[in-house]
């Protein structure tokens, strides 16, 4: 007979904390969701909406733009002091409600001759819903109409 050998006692199985499978479905369901996200923005649903917009028909080749006039007037003594950023040739812009620029003019000499100029601002395009006239430094703000007065009335801005 041969002898026996000692054979050591069986373990127990150690278990996995339940925290880890918890662990690796968390992540799996984040880099599921993150690539379905970038697949979505960049797959062929939104390249299928672009085609169709550019398919949709033109009534012409470029927008509807229009022209706004407006004037400046300074209290003051304009090009100096305060004033120093209102003066003949400085830039007028135009910008939507979200602070794109729609036009560039700038300021010409009024025919009183003092400090008063006046504007056009060509080539700027219909459908927004505020249209805003930047005139000088930054501090100046925005002046705001719609577009219906900006298309009418214009822009009369008084400084001072």
């Amino acid at each position: 007979m041969e002898p026996l050998s000692p054979v050591a006692p069986e373990l127990p199985r150690r278990r996995r904390p339940p925290w880890l499978a918890i662990g690796f479905a968390v992540v799996a369901l984040a880099a599921g969701g993150i690539g379905f996200g970038l697949g979505r923005a960049t797959g062929p649903d939104l390249l299928r909406s672009a085609d169709a917009a550019s398919a949709a028909p033109s009534t012409s080749s470029s927008p509807n733009v229009f022209t706004i006039t407006g004037t400046m007037k300074v209290n003051g003594l304009c090009g100096s002091g305060g004033f120093s950023d209102i003066r003949y040739g400085s830039q007028v812009e135009i910008v939507n409600q979200d602070d794109e620029v729609l036009g560039v003019g700038t300021l010409e000499t009024a025919t009183d001759g003092l400090c008063s100029f006046k504007f056009t601002v060509s080539g700027v395009p219909e459908g927004e819903r505020l249209y805003g006239a930047k005139i000088g430094n930054a501090n100046r703000g925005v002046i705001w109409h719609s577009e219906q007065e900006a298309k009418y009335q214009g822009f009369q801005l008084t400084l001072g």
